[in-house]
């Protein structure tokens, strides 16, 4: 299976990407669900795993657009070896990969898709996600899926340099973009705070691999883990687009806490592995 883009999946990128709006992923999104649509049981099915449908309008809903985003990012390419979608990124690149036997942690984990993919490669996961609503349909994609169901632990809480409670913004229409940090308009949701180092002390485990999008967050997030980065050094797929310096900042977290990191950026993510 390809790894890397076609040299028609680069130029389309880069002929595109200017008019990525959400327009654009309403349309991605059609052609995403006549090709996947399962209609005896009313799902998606993109390679082995199945997704749930979000709704039955006739149009494209915002939250449709933003879940062909997360389709094309997350599972193309790593099930189809298609990278015709990718906006972001994969969260796999190079020697960055999910390996049978990991422990992934799923920072920002939504609606599930990278849970299933990780859990489907074998890994255990805690997928930490914040906001209820998220949180419903994660289980809904979790059902869907039977058999990797038990390798997901759902954590109901958010990654952070400490401990305590944080209010979030859940923008309107959508689930995918609540921040406790951006300046956005919204409902308001209180969510627990954890760190990833204090929650692989209280659970006795240390990841493997970290994925995080977690709106503008991972610098805390990263600065919550510095004792897992040196004593464990897991493998980092992190969003690096939130804020103009969030690639060096991270960067720079990254190193201080365990300078025998080899880091990459692609897309819109940076890499990390010792």
């Amino acid at each position: 299976m390809r790894t890397n883009p076609s040299f028609f999946d680069t130029l389309r990128y880069r002929l595109t990407v200017a008019g990525r709006t959400e327009d654009f992923y309403r349309v991605q999104y059609e052609r995403m669900f006549r090709r996947h649509h399962v209609r005896k049981d009313d799902c998606l099915k993109v390679g082995p795993l199945r997704l749930p449908r979000l709704s039955h309008a006739d149009f494209p809903t915002r939250e449709e657009a933003y879940y062909a985003m997360e389709i094309g990012d997350i599972l193309y390419p790593a099930l189809l070896g298609s990278f015709r979608y990718v906006d972001e990124g994969p969260y796999e690149w190079g020697d960055v990969r999910i390996e049978a036997g990991d422990v992934v942690f799923d920072c920002g984990a939504n609606l599930g898709l990278f849970s299933i993919l990780a859990a489907y490669r074998g890994a255990e996961v805690y997928a930490f996600e914040p906001i209820s609503a998220a949180r419903t349909e994660l289980r809904r994609t979790l059902d869907m899926n039977p058999e990797l169901k038990d390798l997901v632990h759902v954590v109901p809480a958010a990654l952070s340099d400490s401990e305590g409670t944080a209010e979030f913004t859940v923008l309107d229409g959508t689930l995918v973009g609540s921040s406790m940090v951006l300046q956005q308009q919204g409902r308001k949701e209180t969510a627990r705070l954890t760190t990833v180092d204090a929650f692989c002390a209280a659970e006795g485990i240390s990841p493997d691999f970290i994925k995080a999008d977690i709106e503008g967050a991972e610098r805390q997030m990263m600065a919550g883990a510095v004792e897992t980065l040196a004593s464990s050094a897991p493998k980092i797929a992190i969003c690096t687009y939130h804020f103009k310096d969030d690639a060096e900042v991270l960067r720079g977290i990254i190193k201080k806490a365990n300078p025998e990191y080899r880091i990459s950026e692609k897309w819109k993510k940076l890499y990390a592995k010792r």
